[in-house]
């Protein structure tokens, strides 16, 4: 998860807030409850109307303000804009109906809020019990709510509570920031490990077509060129080289399409031709690994604005995955298909398909899919170019899968693309 999409719950494990809200109760007296940025509780609430509203949001049990009409509904406009107003690095307060106090510890973490450390109402000197039920009866509610409501509220001068909001301010800071190390320090271990992970993946697969290419020219060589031969192992060497050209170009075309620079050659492209060029050259890998490969391409489909050769790679990365993928004797089939708006290509297999809770990140960068082919390693990348080049011209990509069953990768492709050739 990027830094900038971080929430308190995933920097400090709920349990270890609840065990800094259960001693900092117990050393100060002054209860407090942890929530996230947006106010929605992350701890225990022992007494929901110990605490303001405006600053606490618990869907299940609602929390009296005395700023609402009613028990359980919150005006969350109020709630932004008390959120709003506070400065920088100091303690949120905002008076309430009563006279109430009501403050809450922004966490900070390098200037980003991650939650809030909420007080328990205060009040400067004893309540006036018959002023809040007063306010109870103007708020709908029973006198016996507003007495309830001030008996719960804690007595504490104003400067006590800022020096309290200070303190609790840096101990959170100081947790808060620990864990940002901690996670860190774990991210880059982990970044390391997939590195290491990634040029043992790459020269796996690099080596696959380096095999054939020099085992088949080898064999030819040792047979002293007979021409038998050399009709069939000089074609699957230049596959196997084309396919290595085309992995290296994918590493390095990533690259180029993450930072924007990599603009598409749009021209008038016919799917089917392109789909024929990439079945053609995976071809003898097919037949090598014991697969039928089936095609049934339409041939009426109008031609697209489209870069053919980031095409044909894109297809060849899904032929070469249900091929990869596939256990001998197994079926592959391609189709295309006219659309209303553009055409549609699907790659089908009978592997051992894909478990469903890893379908929407199998196009990840570096991607690895636990449990349908643990047997296989590979970088991952190829799926993120396919996903990409689908993107860049205006198109989506998406896989249907049924563990046992195989799967199916499609892509549909408008005429003309509808997004910037040169994808940011």
């Amino acid at each position: 998860m990027p830094e900038s999409h971080l929430k308190l719950a995933d920097l400090v494990p709920v349990e270890r807030l609840e065990e800094l809200r259960r001693l900092f109760e117990e050393v100060s007296g002054v209860p407090l409850v942890f929530t996230d940025a947006d106010g929605q509780l992350l701890t225990e609430m022992e007494q929901p109307l110990r605490y303001c509203g405006a600053l606490v949001s618990d869907q299940a049990r609602g929390i009296l303000c005395l700023r609402r009409r009613q028990w359980d509904v919150p005006e969350k406009d109020i709630e932004d804009a008390i959120r709003a107003r506070r400065e920088a690095g100091h303690v949120l307060q905002h008076r309430c109906r009563g006279g109430f106090r009501d403050a809450a510890v922004p966490i900070d973490v390098e200037g980003r809020t991650l939650g809030y450390a909420v007080f328990a109402r205060t009040l400067v000197q004893p309540p006036d019990l018959d002023h809040f039920r007063q306010l109870a009866v103007e708020g709908g509610m029973s006198p016996e709510v507003g007495e309830r409501v001030a008996n719960e509220a804690i007595i504490m001068t104003p400067e006590r509570l800022q020096a309290v909001g200070d303190f609790l301010r840096i101990i959170t800071g100081l947790v808060a920031s620990a864990a940002l190390d901690d996670l860190r320090a774990r991210r880059i271990l982990d970044l390391e490990q997939m590195r290491d992970s990634l040029i043992h993946m790459m020269v796996h697969d690099l080596r696959t077509p380096l095999t054939s290419i020099v085992g088949g020219l080898q064999t030819v060589v040792d047979v002293d060129y007979d021409p038998e031969l050399v009709r069939e192992l000089v074609p699957i060497a230049v596959a196997s080289a084309n396919t290595l050209v085309d992995m290296v170009s994918t590493i390095l075309d990533l690259n180029k399409m993450e930072h924007g620079g990599l603009p598409l050659d749009l021209g008038p492209t016919n799917l089917a031709e392109v789909v024929g060029l990439a079945t053609s050259q995976v071809e003898g890998l097919a037949r090598e690994r014991g697969h039928t490969l089936r095609t049934d391409l339409a041939d009426a489909c109008p031609s697209l604005a489209a870069d053919a050769e980031k095409l044909r790679r894109l297809f060849i990365n899904l032929l070469g995955n249900a091929i990869k993928f596939t256990p001998s004797g197994g079926t592959i089939t391609v189709t295309t298909a006219c659309e209303p708006d553009g055409v549609r290509m699907s790659v089908s297999d009978t592997g051992p398909g894909i478990p469903a809770d890893q379908l929407d990140r199998i196009f990840d960068k570096y991607a690895q899919v636990q449990g349908a082919h643990p047997q296989r390693n590979s970088t991952g990348l190829g799926l993120t170019f396919c996903k990409m080049v689908a993107d860049a011209h205006g198109g989506r990509i998406w896989a249907e899968s049924e563990l046992g069953h195989g799967s199916t990768f499609n892509v549909v492709l408008p005429l003309e693309p509808t997004t910037p050739t040169e994808p940011a």
